[in-house]
């Protein structure tokens, strides 16, 4: 008998709990309001909070039902609606599925009276204060937004710390809302008293003379602390290559005096650095390049480089020296060295130059001015000789756009002055400019426009004479598509390129994204090298895959010359960053 009550006992405890801990299938609708009240109501609801619960039960879905109406009401007073009306609904079908219906009526939005923010101290002089009171979220007249008013206090203590206010504070921080004549008073005084100032700069390391590193820092002791310019400091620091480790920090703060001592420890990199590159290019064939560079030779911050390069076209050793001069973050004088040879379908050269160059930035250009003495045994097409030119030269470029290696966005533009003189050291007179423009715009999310164009022109009297690496050809991957590598140009009597006195190319390209890195284009060229800016341009179009490596897309492109008979198709290959 006790035996048979307590298999009983079992089976009703089975039972319960098999009620109690059952899943109840529950859904919500949530109706009246945009996407971000939405959001905010859903996580002030507690059904939805406990829809996915093993716990929850009928009964207590109706318990949380009931406070719904309450919770979406403090859902939306933040954002100033504190007049809503809440219809709510709660049904199940005849699967037992639960589903709470909630339809919101937001009312009217609180307006703000009055708005009244005081700024007291240096902080009424300071222009970054300034600017940031002169384009607030909250204004008088507005829709009073609790995110709102404190993203403004956040944003005040958050400056003020970024600029040396370290006493500042709130004397008075008050929302006033009046539920009867429904409008909302905001005041807030933030008083900032003594801007703190730069101290000492301790520089810990013996890699570098204090006087290179001292121009390397953007402010001065006594100027007025800024967070911007500590961290300028450590950019500056860590991208001149020198360190494998940059540490800068503000130190104690010297409350005598005001000021802010800044720390900064540095950790050499090793002294010897090599690289080893193995590619390929269509207009290059199979490559392999080898590096081997001193970041530091001694505590001037003086550099050398050296490279070796090898395709199928030919050879080339380099060598430069860098020395850091006037603003070491963006000026060298380079001194430089080195051997190419080439042999492509159109010519033969073996060039040999020393050059000088001062490498600097004036305001967001970059500019270098060379001057660079070279030797070059050429052939082209007929032409043969042995060409000496001492050819100064000056470019400008510059790049508008926040990234230059994936680019959504961006331009470059770049120009390049440079000649010779037979009383100068050279074997003829010549003068040349060339240009190029290049421009990247996103059409919606998935595509890209991507133009380029390049012009080119030389004035001489002796053209034959002028050695290849001075005479301008096209065609390639970076020219005229579907057409080889330096193959397009002027022709003598037999048929064979000679190059140009001119250049002249340009190239549209439709760019869409598959997703990840994956990515296909169309694009159409044209250009050629010429003698008169009438001659015929060759036309060539195409299409072609992308894929986005760490150093920039990876093209490959399937091109035909349309201009060349029977339309022959070519591969072309190229990776490179977009701008």
């Amino acid at each position: 008998m006790c035996k048979t009550w307590q298999w009983l006992l079992a089976l009703v405890a089975c039972f319960y709990c098999n009620t109690l801990f059952a899943q109840v299938s529950l859904g919500l609708d949530i109706r009246g309001v945009d996407a971000e009240l939405e959001k905010n109501v859903r996580l002030y609801l507690s059904l939805e909070q406990q829809k996915e619960s093993p716990l929850l039960t009928e009964g207590r879905i109706k318990r949380l039902h009931t406070k719904a109406p309450q919770e979406i009401a403090n859902a939306l007073k933040p954002y100033g609606y504190y007049r809503p009306e809440i219809s709510s609904e709660l049904t199940r079908s005849d699967a037992g599925q639960w589903r709470a219906t909630y339809t919101i009526d937001k009312g009217p939005p609180l307006p703000v009276a009055e708005f009244r923010l005081q700024l007291g101290g240096e902080l009424q002089q300071d222009p970054a204060f300034l600017k940031l009171i002169g384009d607030l979220p909250l204004q008088e007249g507005g829709v009073f937004n609790h995110a709102q008013y404190e993203s403004i206090k956040s944003n005040l203590a958050r400056l003020a710390a970024e600029r040396g206010y370290f006493r500042a504070r709130f004397v008075e921080k008050q929302v006033e809302i009046d539920l009867n004549t429904y409008e909302a008073r905001v005041r807030l005084h933030y008083e900032g008293g003594p801007r703190y100032r730069f101290g000492e700069v301790s520089l810990q390391q013996d890699v570098l003379e204090p006087q290179l590193l001292q121009r390397y820092i953007p402010f001065n002791q006594g100027d007025p602390y800024n967070l911007n310019q500590v961290i300028d400091l450590q950019h500056a620091l860590n991208d001149t290559d020198y360190f494998s480790r940059v540490e800068v920090s503000p130190g104690e703060v010297e409350e005598t005096a005001r000021e802010v001592p800044i720390n900064v420890k540095l950790i050499p990199r090793k002294p010897h650095r090599y690289t080893l590159g193995l590619g390929y290019g269509t207009d290059t064939g199979a490559r392999a390049r080898f590096g081997w560079e001193m970041p530091r030779l001694n505590e001037s911050g003086h550099r050398l480089n050296t490279d070796v390069g090898v395709s199928e076209i030919g050879y080339s050793l380099g060598v430069r020296y860098r020395i850091p001069v006037l603003d070491p973050r963006t000026d060298q004088l380079i001194y430089s060295a080195g051997v190419v040879n080439e042999e492509t379908d159109t010519s033969e050269s073996t060039l040999h130059t020393l050059g000088v160059a001062l490498n600097q930035s004036r305001g967001q250009w970059r500019e270098s001015i060379a001057l660079n003495y070279q030797q070059e045994e050429f052939v082209v097409a007929g032409d043969r000789g042995d060409s000496t030119l001492l050819i100064p030269g000056v470019d400008w470029s510059r790049t508008w756009g926040r990234e230059f290696v994936h680019v959504l966005d961006g331009l470059r533009f770049d120009i390049e002055f440079r000649g010779a003189s037979e009383k100068l050291m050279s074997d003829t007179d010549f003068f040349q400019v060339q240009g190029g423009l290049k421009g990247i715009t996103s059409l919606g999310s998935n595509y890209r426009l991507i133009a380029r164009g390049r012009l080119g022109s030389t004035r001489t009297d002796e053209f034959n004479q002028l050695p290849s690496s001075v005479r301008f050809f096209a065609g390639g991957s970076q020219s005229v598509r579907g057409y080889a590598f330096q193959s397009l140009g002027p022709v003598d009597d037999s048929g064979r390129v000679v190059g140009g006195k001119h250049l002249m190319t340009g190239s549209i390209e439709l760019e869409r994204s598959l997703g990840g890195k994956w990515g296909v284009a169309v694009f159409y060229d044209a250009g050629n090298a010429i003698d008169d800016f009438d001659d015929k341009l060759e036309r060539g179009a195409g299409f072609g895959l992308r894929w986005k490596s760490p150093i920039g897309p990876v093209r490959i492109d399937v091109a035909s010359a349309l201009t060349e008979p029977g339309k022959p198709w070519r591969l072309h290959i190229n990776i490179g960053p977009d701008l």
